[in-house]
């Protein structure tokens, strides 16, 4: 027995019609008061709501950007919504989804003395794209038994609008593939969630194949789940998570994030190499154990494997993400730390990186702004 859910499924050319069902991205922004501005980048999938945004703040002429900050939230029948801040219940938005270009309700943030009216109207300035949303879900059963464990697949992908240059959207799609698990070339013919599908299914049903289940067959469930946000779509400059969650039995499950950092402007993929100068790397990594000893509030005193770490030093990981308010380092489970450390997060302003950041960069210009 076999259900499958498919919103849309032209996985080559993917293309999404706004308006036409309760699934779309937007990029949204407004002006909140005269020294306060939101960008948010959000993704509805049916009630779900969800993305990242950001606020600038005045300081003299100068508009100063937050760090990205995760929203997770829902949206009911009459679109009326509630977006919280990642672990926090006293920050949040609430308010109505007139359509999905415009959005309207109250910001409650702990740096407000007051709860804060806004409208944020969805806009597409030159070098922000307009993404488009497949969301694809199958369920399967072992030897298609509904009294067998039974494999789910869910997968929430966002890819660029085939009116792209024909070089950058195929630059593009594969890269964003690739973080999903597809490895080898594209090819028009080739339906991509199908295959990742097609693999995950026969790995599932093998495994299981040789095993005697005791007690609830539940215990011997799989599950996987692809989710992908975008942290920033601005200046040419698009950055995207994808994040993949896996659980096979009783096992925890794992959650992993990747960052994919694109330039319009040069057609490539943004490596730390083109933002960081060579000889200033010990200075990015000084910056780095600052960062890391404050977010774990570890004293000069201590050494980081005295708390847990692998390793005395951190060094920087390819696995980063651009904004306009910094540079962000993200270290999945098991990587720098025990799985009882969980993932580690590190954001370093911009305003730090004065002087180590190559001038040639694309990302040089948040030091001008």
């Amino acid at each position: 027995m076999i259900k499958n859910k498919l919103f849309l499924y032209f996985l080559f050319m993917p293309i999404f019609l706004l308006g036409q069902s309760p699934i779309f991205y937007e990029h949204y922004t407004g002006l909140i008061t005269q020294d306060l501005k939101l960008t948010a980048d959000l993704v509805r999938l049916e009630n779900s709501f969800s993305g990242y945004y950001y606020y600038e703040f005045k300081e003299g002429p100068a508009w100063i950007s937050s760090k990205p900050i995760a929203l997770d939230g829902q949206v009911n029948d009459k679109n009326e919504f509630v977006l919280n801040e990642f672990g926090e219940n006293h920050s949040f938005f609430q308010g109505e989804l007139e359509n999905s270009k415009l959005i309207k309700g109250v910001w409650r943030n702990e740096m407000l003395e007051n709860a804060e009216p806004f409208t944020l109207k969805a806009t597409y300035p030159p070098g922000t794209l307009a993404l488009s949303v497949v969301e694809h879900e199958k369920q399967e059963y072992f030897n298609n038994d509904p009294q067998m464990p039974q494999g789910h697949f869910h997968i929430n992908a966002l890819f660029p609008p085939v009116g792209l240059d024909k070089v950058i959207y195929h630059q593009l799609l594969q890269r964003i593939y690739y973080l999903m698990g597809f490895r080898g070339e594209l090819s028009k013919n080739q339906n991509i969630i199908s295959l990742l599908q097609k693999k995950y299914f026969e790995k599932f049903q093998n495994a299981l194949q040789n095993i005697e289940f005791h007690g609830d067959v539940n215990d011997y469930d799989w599950q996987k789940s692809i989710r992908m946000e975008v942290v920033n779509n601005e200046s040419s400059l698009l950055c995207m998570q994808v994040e993949t969650y896996a659980k096979t039995g009783k096992r925890p499950g794992t959650t992993v994030k990747k960052f994919l950092v694109f330039s319009l402007e040069k057609n490539k993929i943004i490596k730390l190499q083109d933002i960081i100068k060579e000889d200033d790397e010990l200075a990015l990594n000084a910056l780095l154990q600052d960062k890391i000893r404050d977010h774990y509030h570890i004293s000069k005193d201590k050494s980081l494997t005295q708390m847990g770490f692998f390793e005395d030093s951190i060094a920087p990981t390819n696995n980063f993400y651009i904004h306009p308010g910094g540079l962000g380092f993200y270290y999945n489970v098991y990587e720098i730390a025990p799985f009882s450390n969980g993932s580690t997060d590190l954001f370093i302003p911009w305003q730090q990186l004065q002087g180590i950041v190559n001038e040639e960069s694309v990302l040089y210009l948040f030091l001008d702004e």
